[in-house]
């Protein structure tokens, strides 16, 4: 029985000191608060909507339109991206990006370490095709990992960790780490081209999937702050904002918003996914420190 059914179903005595299980916007989640840091986890879609280590605003940021609960897919935070990427390789998926970001997941493991809190969940659905297991370590750095298991066929994967992060104004980042990399530009239909040799700034509406693999840092001007990004298991880097040119169309995120975030995602996804055998597993991961 997982902890979360323990949980509901008699106490939270399975959980260590400084984790409980409790609602946030009117669904179950995983809140965590110790020493080092604070944040919630929506066990719908295995979903990380607020990390803020000790002394620092939150490195995630989160829409206030957002919806939240079984199926929903949640605006902000770090959602989970798979088996497919946008509509697929084959551009046919119906559903954009997959089912991991809405399914329902388990919490199976709650185990302090040192100071960090690490969490692990399980996705329940389509375990014949895939089977899904995300770690958390929450502490003074955020670290996820996303291990993905073919089932009894081989499997073409392309996953993602589609975090935003909270910056004070998008138009005053700089995004380093990506310089001179080849790109798609899925606002001109997916056209190649080639970053500059400086870090890159965003200056309009911005879907790029970067071939680059490496740490990134987002240095943050108007918060005086570096977000770093350290991914591991990855193939490519996107980065998204929709600028006020597409924030517009977007139901779930106010037309004021999108200057208060960047998205900058570790990805195996196009030409660049993971093929797996029956039974083979693929793990992708990032790690998060904020810099002054």
């Amino acid at each position: 029985m997982s902890i979360m059914n323990i949980a509901s179903t008699a106490t939270s005595a399975a959980l260590p000191r400084g984790v409980r299980l409790d609602q946030d916007h009117g669904a179950d989640a995983v809140f965590v608060e110790t020493s080092a840091a604070r944040a919630v986890l929506h066990l719908d879609g295995a979903h990380l909507t607020s990390w803020v280590p000790s002394g620092e605003s939150d490195l995630l940021w989160l829409s206030p339109e957002s919806e939240f609960g079984h199926g929903a897919a949640i605006r902000g935070g770090i959602p989970l991206i798979g088996p497919w990427f946008g509509p697929g390789r084959d551009g046919t998926r119906s559903v954009k990006h997959g089912w991991l970001r809405t399914s329902r997941w388990d919490l199976v493991s709650a185990q302090p370490d040192g100071d960090d809190i690490v969490l692990e969940l399980t996705s329940t659905k389509d375990t014949a095709t895939l089977t899904a297991t995300a770690v958390f370590r929450i502490g003074a750095e955020l670290s996820v990992d996303l291990t993905l298991t073919a089932g009894e066929e081989a499997l073409e994967l392309e996953a993602a960790l589609h975090t935003y992060l909270a910056v004070g104004d998008v138009r005053r980042i700089a995004i380093e780490g990506l310089e001179n990399a080849e790109y798609l530009d899925n606002t001109r239909g997916l056209a190649p081209d080639v970053l500059g040799d400086e870090p890159l700034r965003l200056t309009g509406s911005t879907d790029r999937i970067v071939d680059a693999h490496g740490e990134v840092t987002i240095v943050d001007e108007s918060a005086s702050r570096r977000l770093v990004s350290t991914p591991r298991g990855t193939a490519k880097t996107v980065v998204w904002n929709p600028w006020d040119e597409l924030v517009t169309g977007m139901a779930d995120l106010p037309d004021s918003s999108w200057p208060e975030f960047v998205c900058v995602e570790p990805a195996v996804a196009k030409d660049r996914f993971v093929s797996l055998a029956p039974g083979a597993s693929h793990t992708l991961g990032v790690t998060y420190r904020i810099e002054h």
